[in-house]
């Protein structure tokens, strides 16, 4: 039953390699490139259609190549990364019941990704590629590299969701980390992975419109429209991380900030009297909560004679405590 479960957890394309019998390696080369080569060549050879952006087979069939590569390897990283991160949820207290992540590799959702990008390219950017084709032409070309587009397709559907799912996963109730012990709060995990995810994005959005090898009008129209999209699902979950570490770190202050002007309360009542040791020892723990949760660093603004935490006064705490209490503690040692 459990291999059952890791098998469905798997995309589409894993799950085959591992029905036919062939390791991912050369799943990728029998099943991912042949294909598309194949396809390739007979649209170049029997209709006249040109390959991707570069125009001749010597410099299109090694980029087919490395995006195939790219494009398999990326998904299957992706995936990876979602479920160590979901594991990483459930460490930190989520609810299993309410971490849905099945939808990465949901073959339907990919499917309608797939059928989303076939019409973007008969219909927007075609026009803009090969603008003396016919719209046999087109419709052939594009049933041609259908499969391509299908490789495409998971890929682009497995980055989009993922970052639904990082955004979905820090929202949910989790048990934050001491800021004193992590100023992230626990939740540099589901940043990092954001970045990595955005990184691996880009590169295979330049991979498949290589403006650097053809730039033009519709390369970059291309390129522009999906560098746009993966941003913008990339800053989703990036805010909403921003915004649970600011309500954490708010509510935190507010405690310690309570704290504070109840021990304030309690010094000025003693006014020139002795401070009691209990007393004391929940000043130094204030002035080390001060401190430590602000470390000098340019991203913080801090500095260690600012709190940038609880926002309590400038002047270090230990100004209160009595002098001679802590001579006579000193002795004692």
């Amino acid at each position: 039953m459990a291999s059952k479960l890791d098998d469905s957890s798997k995309l589409w394309f894993e799950r085959l390699f591992t029905r036919v019998g062939l390791h991912f390696w050369a799943g990728v080369v029998f099943l991912g490139f042949l294909p598309t080569l194949v396809l390739t060549l007979l649209g170049y050879y029997t209709y006249g259609v040109k390959t991707d952006f570069t125009g001749t087979i010597s410099l299109g069939v090694p980029l087919l190549l490395a995006n195939v590569i790219y494009i398999l390897f990326s998904s299957r990283y992706i995936r990876r990364r979602i479920e160590d991160l979901e594991q990483y949820s459930l460490s930190m207290g989520a609810d299993k019941s309410r971490i849905r992540t099945s939808y990465l590799g949901d073959f339907r959702l990919i499917l309608a990704t797939w059928a989303v990008l076939l019409a973007t390219g008969v219909l927007v950017l075609e026009p803009f590629f090969n603008p003396g084709y016919s719209l046999v032409q087109d419709l052939l070309r594009e049933l041609l590299y259908s499969y391509m587009r299908l490789l495409q397709a998971t890929f682009l559907w497995g980055f989009l969701s993922s970052m639904v799912a990082i955004y979905r996963m820090g929202r949910l109730p989790l048990r934050l980390k001491v800021f004193t012990d992590d100023r992230t709060l626990g939740l540099k995990p589901f940043a990092n992975t954001s970045l990595h995810l955005i990184t691996i994005y880009v590169v295979a959005i330049i991979l498949t419109f290589p403006i650097f090898l053809y730039p033009n009008f519709a390369v970059e129209l291309s390129l522009t429209i999906f560098l746009v999209l993966g941003l913008f699902f990339f800053l989703v979950p990036l805010f909403g991380l921003h915004k649970k570490m600011s309500e954490a770190r708010a509510e935190k202050s507010a405690l310690i900030g309570l704290r504070h002007s109840r021990v304030m309360s309690e010094v000025e009542a003693a006014g020139e009297q002795p401070l009691a040791e209990g007393l004391v020892n929940e000043l130094l723990a204030i002035d080390a909560i001060n401190w430590n949760s602000c470390s000098p660093d340019r991203d913080s603004g801090c500095s260690p004679r600012r709190n940038c935490l609880s926002r309590l006064p400038d002047t270090s705490v230990r100004s209160l405590i009595a002098p001679t209490w802590l001579e006579t503690k000193k002795e004692s040692y």
